[in-house]
């Protein structure tokens, strides 16, 4: 494959034994079983499924939940519950690989090459980036070989050959678009009245005796967590990048190959008055325009008059500013405009589809190519960020096995490798880091770890960090003064959700006894005020209260006036009043048509498909050619994993 990509752009001669080494050297850090955390057992060779005659090896599906984790990010503690989903995903795939062959699918080398090019980092202005630097992309970002990443892209292009196969008969029908486009556009305004738990919270004050007898009574709840604490060399991508310096020869050459990143098209600096307009005010609208214009004309400030005036939510803030504008970026009356003025000119009020603009151009930049000397700054750093990120991952990998070699000796690694060691005190699951605050990935690593066992290198969002944990503090009953201010918490919200829920019940019952609905009254009676909503559709949401058509899915077939609820919420409990309804507007269906049939074609297509799935699946089973053997994942699971772990069942809700 890689001699089609040098075929075609002349690349020869490249030196890719490093890379090579790397993934190898990488591959037996986190294979060998304690590395990484995630232990992958090479020596175990049970199959653990096969397909059609074709065998699953144990090793096979290791290798596959390793990838799956580290791209991800997932806890290793976490990994065994992903093994039968990674297991299902691979026995589908080969099943549906050897039915596309079965119907006569193949797949070329060109339509793979074909797909590779439409990556563009791959190919960055159609030109192969080099064996190196596309070995080293693939590894970096999907952690396989050339040769796996080629055949997974293979595997893929063949998949979709099926996949269109089954699906192209698939249609869609008017009425199904037309049943759409009302579900998308019936409007409605609500009142809503929200017993909130927060409010309810601020007039409770336990006293010390109440806090005692919730303590007494929920005494179980307040066990202090494991805690453990440690050392750990942190990495840093700022500081490490302030190390490295990038030669002018790499300065220029970037430039020279990458010169399209550099060109400016034809651009102008521009801001602008808004003021929206349709057919019932077209006239007003233009008048108050020619007012503002004149005033303009006059000396006032442009942005003054913006933040006032201007009807562009976007941009009115800002008093009116666009920034740059390209062609193409806005409707043509506005481009041609823009692009027409002088700098420090105003148009005349231009009319488009959303109204009435007044425009005002700072600068107008002619295309060009950026200078050398302009771009350099950016160049720099590019560069360094590219070589930061290489680099990084390599150090703290060199930094965990010198760490494992000598424990003793984390302050001249942390100095040698241009990193920090900072000691960490006891902290409990989900912690923030010092220094580095929320960290989920890296809490987990320290509580799989045994005491003084070094991790594995945990990115994080400011670079990697290595850690060491030197104490683990057990768990233990919490003495009332060490949880008070827990118990405290829990208490006032344990009382306000009782008491939110309590007033929920005897709103009910209040509108329940009305015999013309009146969400107000009702509310009022039990403190809860009554908001209006803006006209919404089934997928808009309420700010502090989500999507109303979730707590209730038959709201929009409901009447006006008609009132829905109580609906638990995370603040509390709320009520819906039906205040009026909108029908959708037939002038949007033709332009909404289109969209709305290709996205009801996807749906009908994955759902066609999943179906296709499920029945091969199922003839696979029935006629013997689709086995799992528990036993062997059993014994998988404990060697990997560590311990003892239950068989796996004999049947699975998704089939295999």
């Amino acid at each position: 494959m890689l001699k089609a990509f040098q075929k075609r752009n002349k690349w020869k001669n490249f030196v890719f034994g490093s890379i090579l080494i790397l993934i190898a050297l990488s591959m037996v850090l986190y294979l060998i079983p304690g590395f990484g955390g995630f232990g992958v057992n090479p020596a175990f060779t049970g199959v653990v499924a096969e397909v059609q005659g074709e065998q699953i090896q144990a090793f096979e599906l290791q290798q596959a939940l390793f990838q799956f984790g580290l791209q991800n990010r997932i806890p290793a503690e976490l990994m065994e519950t992903y093994s039968t989903q990674i297991l299902d995903n691979m026995l589908l795939e080969r099943a549906t690989l050897r039915e596309a062959e079965r119907l006569g699918l193949r797949v070329s080398e060109e339509e793979v090459v074909q797909q590779l090019r439409r990556i563009p980092d791959f190919f960055p202005d159609g030109n192969f980036v080099g064996r190196q630097a596309y070995e080293d992309l693939v590894y970096t970002r999907f952690h396989v070989t050339l040769t796996e990443f080629e055949r997974q892209v293979h595997n893929s292009i063949l998949r979709e050959k099926l996949r269109s196969m089954i699906t192209d008969p698939v249609v869609v029908y008017p009425e199904e678009i037309r049943k759409a486009f009302e579900e998308d556009n019936e409007k409605m305004v609500l009142e809503y009245a929200l017993i909130d738990t927060a409010e309810l919270r601020e007039g409770i004050e336990p006293s010390d005796e109440e806090l005692q007898e919730y303590y007494q009574t929920n005494q179980a709840r307040y066990q202090i967590p494991e805690k453990r604490s440690g050392q750990a060399i942190v990495f840093d991508e700022l500081q490490t990048g302030l190390g490295i310096t990038i030669e002018e020869s790499e300065l220029q050459a970037y430039y020279r190959n990458n010169q399209n990143d550099f060109r400016i098209e034809e651009r102008v600096q521009v801001s602008h008055i808004l003021l929206r307009a349709d057919e019932s005010n077209r006239e007003e609208v233009r008048t108050k325009g020619e007012d503002l214009l004149t005033q303009l004309q006059d000396g006032a400030d442009f942005a003054e008059l913006a933040r006032e005036n201007s009807e562009d939510p976007g941009s009115a803030a800002s008093g009116g500013d666009l920034g740059w504008v390209v062609r193409g970026q806005t409707v043509p009356p506005f481009e041609q405009a823009a692009f027409s003025l002088e700098p420090g000119s105003l148009s005349d009020l231009v009319e488009t589809t959303f109204g009435f603009h007044i425009v005002k151009v700072a600068e107008h930049e002619q295309a060009r190519l950026r200078p050398f000397d302009e771009a350099r700054g950016e160049i720099g750093i590019a560069l360094r960020e590219q070589r930061v990120h290489t680099m990084l991952p390599r150090q703290a990998e060199e930094a965990a096995s010198a760490l494992r070699n000598t424990p003793g000796d984390g302050v001249a690694i942390a100095e040698r490798l241009n990193a920090r060691l900072v000691n960490f005190e006891p902290l409990a699951a989900g912690d923030p880091f010092p220094g580095l605050g929320p960290s989920p990935e890296l809490s987990q690593e320290l509580f799989i770890l045994q005491q003084d066992e070094v991790g594995r290198p945990v990115p994080v969002e400011t670079g990697y960090v290595v850690p060491v944990v030197t104490e683990i503090l057990p768990p233990h009953q919490g003495e009332f003064e060490e949880v008070r201010d827990l118990l405290q918490r829990d208490y006032v919200d344990e009382q306000a959700r009782q008491q939110a829920s309590a007033r929920a019940t005897e709103l009910a019952e209040a509108l329940e006894q009305q015999e013309e609905k009146n969400l107000q009254q009702a509310a009022q009676a039990q403190g809860a005020q009554v908001q209006t909503s803006q006209s919404i559709t089934r997928t808009m949401p309420i700010p502090s209260v989500g999507l109303p058509s979730q707590l209730d899915p038959s709201l929009f077939s409901r009447d006006v006036g008609e009132v829905a609820g109580p609906f638990p919420v995370a603040s509390g409990h709320i009520f819906f009043q039906i205040a009026s309804k909108e029908a959708p507007n037939e002038e949007d269906f033709p332009t909404q048509e289109a969209a709305i049939e290709q996205r009801l074609l996807a749906q009908k297509k994955d759902q066609a498909f999943a179906m296709f799935e499920d029945n091969l699946r199922s003839r696979l089973e029935a006629e013997g050619d689709l086995v799992i053997h528990y036993d062997a994942l059993s014994q998988m699971a404990a060697g990997t994993y560590g311990g003892e772990h239950p068989p796996y069942p004999h049947s699975h809700p998704h089939g295999f």
